[in-house]
């Protein structure tokens, strides 16, 4: 079934089994949330052994399906709800500065920089995003930050803040599953007002707008390659392989964010091979 849809905006389906379909991704979601913290390789046991409505395939999102759901028009302070669209059942906490709060929730990307490579998962925000400034804990980041906090622990037992921001170390978060994906993009412009779009709206950092408008859709004609696959594409597939790339294989996986085993053209290096020096970020 082909669904027309617009980037940028969600299109869910709420049904009787305690499911939401979004069919502007294809994905159908939990609308209940773990209920309870865990860590990252918890959270991803939870996620296999689930059969919640029935179903036996759930999994954790990945970064990008996880902030396609951020409601920007929502967060703790400003309708006293988490940054989510309220048919999804969303857990309160308490967080770290003693007020109600939202959780994070897992994804199942995992974070390949800092000292630690791999040692780490990313999670966003659907409440505030605290840390400690000037002595006093705060929400420095907002709802739909995304974070990586290391995947291994059992909870905070004391209160701990790192990074320039102070953020709060968080190794025990909720899990929101989902399963499947088959929709077909149409190359439609998003409209500009703000009405249009209510639940996105204007103003969202340039990183979560690009993390948006590149979630892996099927289409209906191949795409055009990038020069990066068209240099190494051998095969023709309109994909490199890790038998056709030519670099480190930890750069290969790196860049292979979905997991699949071929780097596709949103997935290419953005950068020179060379000449670089320091720890993996986007590109070489």
């Amino acid at each position: 079934m082909v669904i027309n849809v617009l980037v940028g905006e969600n299109q869910f389906q709420t049904h009787d089994d305690g499911t939401i379909t979004d069919h502007s991704s294809g994905l159908m979601w939990a609308q209940q949330d773990s209920g309870e913290g865990m860590n990252w390789k918890q959270a991803l046991a939870y996620a296999e052994s689930s059969t919640y409505a029935g179903y036996s395939d759930w999994r954790l999102p990945n970064a990008k399906e996880l902030q396609y759901l951020v409601d920007y028009s929502r967060a703790p302070d400003v309708t006293q709800s988490a940054a989510i669209d309220p048919r999804f059942h969303t857990s309160s906490i308490t967080n770290e500065a003693g007020q109600k709060d939202y959780p994070y929730f897992w994804s199942g990307t995992t974070h390949l920089d800092g000292p630690n490579p791999g040692g780490s998962a990313v999670y966003i925000a659907f409440g505030r995003a605290t840390g400690k400034m000037r002595g006093r804990v705060m929400d420095v980041h907002g709802a739909g930050a995304q974070r990586s906090d290391p995947k291994v622990g059992q909870g905070q037992p004391q209160l701990q803040f790192r990074g320039p921001q102070g953020d709060t170390l968080r190794v025990s978060n909720f899990v929101r599953l989902v399963r499947g994906g088959a929709a077909e993009k149409r190359s439609v412009e998003p409209s500009s007002d703000p009405r249009r779009y209510p639940n996105k709206l204007q103003g969202v950092q340039r990183t979560t707008q690009e993390a948006l408008q590149s979630l892996q859709f099927r289409r209906s004609s191949p795409p055009q390659k990038g020069r990066f696959i068209q240099r190494l594409d051998r095969d023709g597939d309109g994909r490199v392989s890790r038998a056709e790339f030519d670099g480190p294989e930890n750069r290969f996986d790196f860049h292979d964010e979905n997991g699949d085993g071929y780097l596709s053209d949103a997935e290419a290096p953005k950068g020179p091979p060379r000449g670089r020096r320091g720890p993996p970020r986007r590109g070489w």
